[in-house]
This record gives C-alpha cells, sequence and structure tokens, in this order.
C-alpha cells in the first residue's frame, strides 16, 4: 500500500525532561485502506522512568469492507504497571474495538482532547476527509452515503460503520451505532432476515417476535441485545407474557457484566419475580436488576451442585436482598467448610436479651454472635453491620427492636461506644430509657470475655 499521508508531532512537558510523540499515518491502495496510529511517551512517575508506546491500527478490505483492528501496548521494560503490560489485541469486524480505536486511538491520540493542539486537529479532519473522499464513491445506496454527514460517535467511526453496513447490505436501525459494538450480526441470522439487523441479532438468540422487532425499532432508547436475551431467557418459552408486565427497557440500557444465562425454575418464581422488578424501581440501588440477579443465580447454580435446594420466593426488593444475604452466607460456608460465631457466657446472653418493658412498649435485644445474625443485620439496617464481624472480637454488637423500629448498639467493656438508627442516621429518643436498661446490664460484667469458634463443619 502507498503511503498517502503521514502526520509527526513532538510535545515537551515544561516541568521536566519528559516528551511526546505521536505519528500518524494513512495508507491506500485499490483493495486496502490502513490507519496506523502510534503514540510514544517517555515520563517519570516517583521518580522512577517510565516509557510506553500505544500502537493502533485499523486495516479495511474495501472491496469486502471487513475491517481488522489492532491495538498494542509496548512499554520496553520500564514500568511494571498492569495496564501498561506489553500486550497485542486484534479482531476483525469488532466495533467495540474500532470505537476504542477511534477515540482513544484518533480523536485523543492517547491522552485527553486537545492534549496535541491545533495541528494535531487538523491532521485527524484531513485523515477523515481522506477516509470520506476514498469511499464515497464507492457507496451502493444514497442512504447510507447521505449519512456520512451525520455524526453519531465521531467522523471515523461513523464513515467506517456506514460503509460497512452499505457493502454488507445490512438494514440497520437509529441505534446501531452503540448496538452493533455488542453484538454483529452473523451472515446466515441476515440472510433469514432480510438483512435486516435487529430480527438477526434477536433471531441468533431464539427471541425473536414481531412484539419485539416492533419495540425496538421504534425506541430511541439504546436497548442492549444482549441484556433483552438475558431478561427473555430468564421467563422462559412464554418470555413476551411476562416481560410485557414490567418496564423491561429501562434495564436492558447497560451491558451485560458475562455471558451467563439463567432461567427461573417454575411460574411461581416467575410470578415472585415480577413483583420484585416492578419494586425495583421504587429502590435505590448501587447495582442494576440484571447485574445483581445474574449474581444471585449464580449463587444458587453453584450451591445446587453441592446439592443445596434453593427457591427463589422474594416478593419485594427488601426480601430480595435479604435472600441474596442468605445465598451469599451459605456460599461463604461451603467455601471455607464451616461457619464462625462468638461463643459468650450463656447466662450472660440471657441477661442481656431478656424483654425491656416501658410503658407498655416491649424492646428486645439480641446480641449478634454469628456471621449470619451480622450479615441480616446489615441487610435490615441498611448499613455496613456485615463487615463488622471482625471487630466482634473487641465489641459486642447488639440490635435493639421495637415492633418495626430498629437501632444498633457497640459496647466495649460494658461500656457504650455508639448507637445508630437505620441507615447510619441518628438514634431516636424514643429508645433512650431502653438503652439505659441495656446498658446498666452491660455495666454488671463488664470484664465478660468470649471466643471465636467453628461450627458446622462440612465433611469435603
Amino acid at each position: 500500500m502507498d503511503l498517502i499521508y503521514r502526520h509527526i508531532q513532538e510535545k515537551k512537558d515544561r516541568r521536566s525532561d519528559a516528551k511526546s510523540l505521536c505519528e500518524l499515518r494513512l495508507y491506500y491502495n485499490e483493495t486496502n485502506l490502513e490507519y496506523i496510529g502510534t503514540f510514544d511517551f517517555d515520563y517519570s512517575r516517583y521518580g522512577s522512568k517510565k516509557h510506553v508506546i500505544f500502537e493502533h491500527s485499523l486495516l479495511m478490505d474495501i472491496k469486502s469492507s471487513d475491517i481488522t483492528v489492532r491495538y498494542k501496548i509496548i512499554n520496553n521494560g520500564l514500568t511494571d504497571d498492569k495496564m501498561f503490560k506489553t500486550s497485542t489485541k486484534s479482531k476483525k469486524n469488532d466495533f467495540k474495538m474500532l470505537y476504542e480505536l477511534s477515540e482513544s486511538g484518533f480523536v485523543k491520540g492517547e491522552k485527553r482532547n486537545h492534549f496535541w493542539g491545533v495541528k494535531y486537529e487538523r491532521a485527524i479532519e484531513t485523515i477523515e476527509n481522506y477516509i470520506i473522499d476514498i469511499l464515497t464513491p464507492l457507496f451502493k445506496t444514497d442512504y447510507n452515503s447521505e449519512r456520512i454527514n451525520k455524526t453519531c460517535i465521531n467522523r471515523l467511526y461513523d464513515t467506517i460503520l456506514n460503509y460497512h453496513l452499505d457493502i454488507k447490505g445490512i438494514k440497520g436501525h437509529d441505534n446501531i451505532h452503540l448496538s452493533i459494538q455488542d453484538n454483529y450480526p452473523k451472515k446466515i441470522y441476515l440472510k433469514r432476515n432480510n438483512n435486516k439487523y435487529i430480527p438477526a441479532i434477536l433471531d441468533s438468540y431464539g427471541i425473536k417476535s414481531k412484539y419485539l422487532v416492533s419495540e425496538l425499532n421504534k425506541t430511541e432508547q439504546n436497548i442492549n441485545l444482549s441484556s433483552l436475551n438475558y431478561i427473555c431467557k430468564l421467563f422462559g418459552e412464554n418470555y413476551i407474557d411476562y416481560i410485557k408486565q414490567f418496564d423491561w427497557k429501562k434495564h436492558c440500557l447497560v451491558e451485560l457484566p458475562s455471558k451467563k444465562i439463567h432461567s427461573l425454575k417454575n411460574d411461581s418464581e416467575k410470578s415472585f419475580m415480577i413483583k420484585v422488578i416492578n419494586d425495583w424501581e421504587n429502590e435505590i440501588k448501587l447495582d442494576g436488576f440484571i447485574d445483581q440477579t445474574i449474581k444471585l443465580l449464580s449463587i444458587r447454580e453453584m450451591l445446587e451442585k453441592r446439592e443445596v435446594i434453593l427457591k427463589f420466593s422474594a416478593k419485594n426488593v427488601q426480601q430480595y436482598d435479604l435472600l441474596f444475604e442468605t445465598w451469599s452466607g451459605i456460599k461463604l460456608h461451603f467455601a471455607r467448610g464451616f461457619k464462625v460465631k462468638y461463643n459468650i457466657d450463656s447466662d450472660f446472653v440471657k441477661l442481656i436479651e431478656s424483654e425491656i418493658m416501658i410503658n407498655d412498649e416491649v424492646f428486645k435485644p439480641k446480641i449478634l454472635l454469628s456471621e449470619e445474625d451480622y450479615r441480616i443485620e446489615g441487610y435490615k439496617m441498611k448499613n455496613c453491620m456485615s463487615k463488622q464481624f471482625i471487630h466482634g472480637v473487641l465489641y459486642i454488637y447488639v440490635s435493639l427492636e421495637n415492633k418495626r423500629k430498629r437501632i444498633n448498639l457497640q459496647y466495649r467493656k460494658g461500656v457504650l461506644v455508639q448507637t445508630y438508627a437505620k441507615a447510619n442516621t441518628p438514634t431516636p429518643d424514643f429508645f433512650k430509657p431502653a438503652i439505659e436498661i441495656l446498658t446498666k446490664r452491660f455495666e454488671t460484667q463488664p470484664d465478660i470475655t468470649w471466643r471465636k469458634e467453628k461450627y458446622d463443619l462440612l465433611s469435603h
């Protein structure tokens, strides 16, 4: 191939002798088009010299429109950073890699926007114009050629994608520039579906239906089809009857964290899951529904190989979280082969856990002894109590409950250290009289001792 454009640039750091180099090259002949971007960084960090080279390359077969994207890191042994480990990655028709190349290896130049300055930005614009001028006359359809001037991601990515779709005859949709990064259609399914992208992908997953095709074609949201597949498979063959009972689109906007697929066991479990999903929007959750459910059902999958029979019976998000904590505890039990708890004198436990009566109000104290106690308490109180078990060596933790109200208390050597209500909020004054009585009980045995012990040992 002939070199038709080249840009070389150096940038020095004003505060040190470190320098950055970049070289952009564009090659072309009648059958191939290739872009190579090389970024060479020489710098010091914490007094240690670092030298890393990033190389991005995009090779397109013009006749077939197939692309091969390669990403290479070379550190010349001058850095032990894992993220800069010498490696090479190469894939064919992978548009996620094309996106990463077009952003990091082209627009940003492996740095931040505008790092290289105006000369660099003019250079990448020149390369874009070369590629557009080369490919535009080769488009088969006016529709795709007209999309050249419509930017969705960036000009390089959009141009290559539109040309690829045109030559392959793939009939896309409004969000194909995003969805194709996660789901590339296979020829067999394109042929069976008149080259239409959405039906082809759904067909490959075995979930093609008029309902889903219609919903996906009319939505403006970027639905991740892998996530949609997970939800459909969760509800089995009659998945449409179930997914119509909740807003499934809200839960399919993120990338699937793994390729695992799970199915609920029966209609009862499916009905329970519908209730959980509809309740999910009412709760503030760190993890999305799909992410959390993959974790939950993966735990069940692992435990059932150990002949532990588990049923999904949560009716809301709170019960779902409790189920997750319970199954996680069982998983930990099998992983270690035993459970752990603190062994405290039974008479002392009986003294502390005796009910407290104040003006016809009943307060029920409970000492947290086992890991399960701590885990469930953390779930109920929406705090980090599940992580406090290791501190039980020094402190005694107590839950104090009155009807639906609940607080946690921490004691050391008969002295109250702290109290807190749900989600670590201040303790209501309502609990103060009961706390005083409970504290007096602890004061009677300030030198009480306890020890950590294993129990419920498993024979592997």
